[in-house]
């Protein structure tokens, strides 16, 4: 048989910064496509897939061939769309894109997947669904209009909407029931890696046994075993991160993304995405519902819904039949603290009543450590990050000064280091200094504090949230992680000491994000009460704020129509596309250059406009300096093939580097 007989001529993508194609050969019998297979490159050997065949061979004796011997089931068509759509819609490469799904493998690791196929494959044989949980009319009809979708094989998206409490969780797990009986794959995406236990507990009561779960503290010899499995039909019930997305399900019934508003679900470094957007395009295609919930749904959600995209599914009430929280507005300035203090006095008069009766109260401050901002008064000098222009965090339990842009750190002193002075002082507070307040009034209480810091012993962390729902701790203090669905049982009073924080600001989604962080925090209070409500306290100098007032008169649809009204007036999202563009470089005068000359290439569009250069609000981060571009444009242009044509043909110096962030969620 001659040698063209023998081969075909394939395409294939190489796992890498690679956006085309390249000509291999491959021996006919062992021709698919999408087959993972190593191609030569260069002087190395890389994975890639198999896209297509090639009609013609040109000068056959140049082609290099492939190396067919993994034994793993090809990609499905559905991942194959998956690659092209994500790298078309994020303007990443379509060979990282499948470097992702790849994952946890290099050429050597993925010849041993058959061994690992059968690892703990009889998963789903374990599990045995308990009903202990008698679901409520609005749960029932929820989990009957999903049920309905499984069988209509339809690719519906559901918001399901629930006040906090109200058993959102309780009601997805129905769907989850449906695909262990039809044994159906299942992905639930978290936003948060310290919600796994909890969550991990509630799954365990009710199915009796754990899912497997995937995020960046998994061993890679256990990614490797539910990589395998994935793909290989196994039984699968995976919660984790947003960069479980890219495990190549082979069986999927199902996509839950639970607290689908939080922004933990945007990858804001390196490859950027949305994993809720890009779970919707994969159930799309797969052709299964995707669940999103929330207790406060992102305004494109909500507008998704209310022009019937998402199928709305509302849990008005909690599941326990408690009632929503009181929330009272304290005014600061008929209740300033004493000096030094932050705690006003009818926060401290309702502490010490909870306290008397043996009640949980939680305190939240959207700050990390102990002091934000330390000055000279002396000389004036403010204690600053040398690779930023950010003001260094005082961590007083770890005696450090540390940045929290780019984790610069420095030993705490005793004196000023431009002036030797010791005229120190602290300048606002952080959770750490109200720690200390708490414990002056408080001495033999029970306090743990609880922030993203907490998160560097994970099963310290985990610890401190089993004590906490046993009603261990009297005093929780904590930052946004405290937002993040937790359900505290003994829970029933909840102090927001600055109710202003994130209120203002140049971003988009300023108000969005504050009214979400602070309607989550105040939904803590009060979940298990039967005979009265929790009482929510929020301090503020603001209190005609009109979000603290819409929190405090549960007006949600009112923030709503709102915002959605100054987003239309506005041509801003969900009206309108963005894309933001972050040009860094370590030289300021060789930025200023690139700008223009991309600035001055910017083709001319009537419905696209390009706002900028202009120094981005982090303008100096990680040594680096860096402008910002906003391009604007109508809802029905991609955009995104502009953006990426523009770039590819202005003189981008390899010393700039060039950041394309679609639908950015914040302009920092």
């Amino acid at each position: 048989m001659s040698d063209s007989k023998k081969f075909k001529l394939i395409s294939v993508l190489l796992s890498g910064p690679f956006d085309r194609a390249f000509s291999y050969k491959i021996k006919i019998s062992s021709y698919q496509v999408g087959k993972i297979i190593i191609a030569p490159f260069r002087n190395q050997k890389l994975l890639g897939i198999i896209l297509a065949e090639e009609p013609e061979i040109i000068d056959d004796q140049k082609i290099k061939q492939v190396d067919c011997s993994i034994v793993v089931p090809p990609l499905t068509k559905t991942y194959l769309e998956f690659i092209n759509f994500f790298s078309k819609w994020n303007c990443i490469s379509k060979g990282l894109v499948l470097k992702n799904i790849l994952g946890p493998h290099d050429k050597n690791s993925i010849k041993k997947v058959e061994n690992l196929k059968t690892y703990d494959s009889n998963q789903m044989s374990k599990i045995k669904v308990i009903s202990k949980i008698l679901l409520n009319h609005d749960q029932r009809f929820a989990s009957e209009k999903i049920y309905k979708n499984f069988y209509q094989k339809k690719a519906n998206i559901f918001l399901l909407h629930g006040v906090a409490g109200s058993g959102k969780t309780e009601t997805y797990f129905e769907s989850i029931d449906f695909c262990i009986k039809n044994k159906k794959q299942v992905l639930i995406l978290l936003p948060e890696i310290g919600l796994t236990s909890e969550w991990e507990s509630r799954f365990k009561d009710r199915f009796e046994t754990s899912p497997d779960k995937w995020h960046s503290g998994i061993k890679k010899s256990v990614k490797k075993s539910i990589w395998a499995r994935s793909v290989f039909k196994k039984d699968l019930i995976v919660v984790g991160a947003r960069s479980a997305l890219f495990l190549p399900f082979s069986n999927l019934g199902l996509i839950v993304v639970d607290e689908e508003h939080d922004s933990s679900f945007k990858q804001e470094e390196g490859q950027r995405y949305h994993a809720r957007d890009m779970s919707i395009y994969l159930g799309s295609k797969s052709n299964i519902p995707v669940i999103l919930a929330s207790a406060t749904p992102s305004i494109e959600s909500l507008y998704n819904s209310s022009n019937n995209k998402y199928i709305h599914l509302n849990l008005s009430s909690r599941a326990t039949g408690a009632q929503m929280p009181e929330v009272q507005i304290i005014d600061m300035k008929d209740n300033p603290t004493l000096s030094g203090n932050w705690i006003s006095e009818p926060m401290v008069n309702e502490l010490k009543m909870r306290y008397k009766n043996k009640e949980q109260s939680m305190i939240f401050l959207n700050r990390r450590g102990y002091s934000n901002l330390t000055i000279c008064r002396s000389c004036g000098h403010k204690m600053n990050c040398k690779n930023c222009n950010s003001w260094l965090v005082e961590h007083r339990s770890k005696k450090v000064y540390l940045c929290h842009h780019c984790g610069y750190k420095k030993p705490s002193f005793s004196k000023c280091q431009n002036c030797d002075s010791s005229n120190l002082v602290s300048c606002g507070p952080g959770i750490e200094k109200i720690s200390d307040e708490i414990k002056k009034l408080f001495p033999n209480s029970h306090i743990e504090n609880l922030s993203s810091d907490t998160f560097s012993n994970i099963d310290n962390f985990n610890l401190i949230v089993k004590n906490i729902i046993k009603g261990k701790v009297d005093f929780i203090i904590g930052t946004q992680i405290l937002a993040k669905g937790y359900d505290f049982p003994k829970l029933n009073y909840v102090g927001i000491v600055d109710g202003d924080i994130g209120v203002y600001g140049g971003d988009l989604r300023a108000s969005e994000k504050c009214f979400q962080l602070l309607k989550q925090v105040s939904g803590r209070a009060g979940r298990h009460l039967k005979d009265r409500k929790g009482l929510v306290q929020i301090q503020t100098y603001n209190p005609q704020n009109p979000i603290l007032k819409t929190i405090r008169d549960k007006d949600e649809n009112k923030f709503y129509q709102e915002e959605i009204s100054y987003r239309k007036n506005a041509l801003m999202p969900p009206f309108s596309r963005l894309i933001s563009i972050i040009i860094s470089s370590k030289s300021e005068s060789l930025l200023h250059d690139v700008c223009y000359n991309l600035l001055e290439n910017f083709p001319k569009y009537d419905e696209v406009k390009i706002l900028g250069p202009a120094p981005a609000p982090l303008n100096f981060l990680r040594g680096r300096y860096r402008n910002r571009f906003l391009i604007k444009s109508q809802k029905n242009i991609f955009i995104q093939d502009i953006v990426k044509s523009w770039i590819q043909n202005s003189k981008v110096s390899k010393q700039v580097r060039v950041s394309i962030d679609v639908d950015p969620y914040t302009f920092s």
